[in-house]
């Protein structure tokens, strides 16, 4: 979700409306979630899908990140490594800047801060809690970080994959797909960290080999995603497993909850797929408008949350919907000040 979606010869312009309705859609799934002026049908109806949008966002970076690297064979870590961690932590730290700004104005800093969350979080080893076998909770409870350890993991493990024999073997998918197949085996025994990185890999890597795909043949077809499809409906099956022998399903908690960010991946897929066959028909209408936000997504991303939760205004604008735009404002002007006033400049000083 926080890379520049264009190579030298070509802009994927509908990964960018994606990315940025995925970020739009992210917000508006917390404000209805956290005000009581959405009826629950809509909620229920039209906004209960934010983990689906961040595992569009997996997908995504996967697509991303090979579009941008497959031209630079003899790219050094380094190179590559420089890239990735300026354009994910200086965001970063600024979003755990806020959050402590924010429990500081609203006294509860020192009762609620732990320096064992933030080394977690600064080590990107953070979760959501409703999973087992977690290390720490996303920094002073801005739950949207959660995906951002996964994606750090995910980009150091693809670099690895890159430089090495690996990355030339036919059918290299099926590989990663068995790591990913063997890590949520063992997740399911023994949950911890390290299983479930491994295990969500295939959703990322697919995003990585669907990217292939169009730089190979400019087209999708069926055979071509064919191996994608058949890895992401096999971890969704494994990943609904366990959740026959549960007592109570809750659909925002393991194991129902990653069997959703499984299938999700595969029903993406197929929909992107049905679409692309017909011609990405209304595709501009429904989501070149968010084009707008895309080069903003992160900053929303990761800022909004504790804006939304933790500044209370009541106090000072007692009409909630004076209260919600004031908010909004904020979190789009800090997304915009960051993103693309400040970015640039960190770019510049860390190479």
């Amino acid at each position: 979700m926080n890379q520049p979606i264009s190579t030298p010869k070509t802009h994927l312009k509908k990964l960018d409306d994606i990315r940025g309705f995925a970020a739009i859609y992210v917000i508006i799934y917390h404000i209805s979630h956290t005000s009581n002026f959405i009826p629950e049908k809509i909620k229920t109806l039209f906004f209960s899908f934010g983990q689906e949008a961040v595992i569009l966002f997996f997908l995504l970076s996967g697509f991303v990140i090979y579009i941008s690297v497959y031209r630079k064979p003899d790219m050094s870590f380094s190179y590559y490594f420089i890239r990735r961690f300026r354009r994910i932590y200086f965001p970063f730290l600024v979003a755990l800047i806020l959050s402590c700004t924010l429990a500081i104005l609203n006294q509860k800093f020192l009762r609620e801060f732990s320096w064992n969350q933030l080394l977690g979080n600064l080590f990107m080893l953070q979760d959501f809690s409703a999973k087992p076998g977690i290390i720490v909770k996303p920094f002073l409870a801005n739950y949207p970080l959660w995906s951002l350890s996964y994606e750090w993991w995910f980009y150091m493990l693809f670099f690895i994959l890159f430089k090495t024999a690996f990355f030339k073997l036919p059918h290299r998918i099926y590989w990663v797909f068995g790591v990913s197949f063997i890590s949520y085996f063992i997740y399911i025994i023994y949950p911890n960290p390290i299983s479930l990185y491994l295990a969500y890999f295939i959703i990322w890597w697919c995003g990585l080999e669907a990217a292939e795909v169009y730089i190979r043949t400019k087209r999708f077809t069926f055979r071509t995603i064919k191996p994608i499809l058949i890895c992401l409906f096999l971890m969704s099956i494994i990943s609904f497993t366990p959740v026959m022998f549960v007592s109570q399903i809750r659909l925002g908690y393991y194991p129902f909850l990653n069997f959703r960010h499984f299938f999700i991946a595969f029903i993406a897929i197929v929909i992107g797929l049905i679409w692309y066959q017909y011609k990405l028909r209304y595709f501009d209408t429904t989501f070149g408008l968010f084009i707008k936000v895309a080069p903003i997504s992160y900053g929303l991303y990761i800022f909004h949350y504790p804006i939304l939760t933790q500044l209370n205004l009541s106090p000072y604008l007692p009409n909630i919907w004076l209260d919600y735009l004031l908010k909004i404002i904020l979190i789009f002007g800090l997304s915009y000040l960051v993103e693309i006033k400040l970015q640039p400049i960190i770019n510049r000083w860390i190479k």
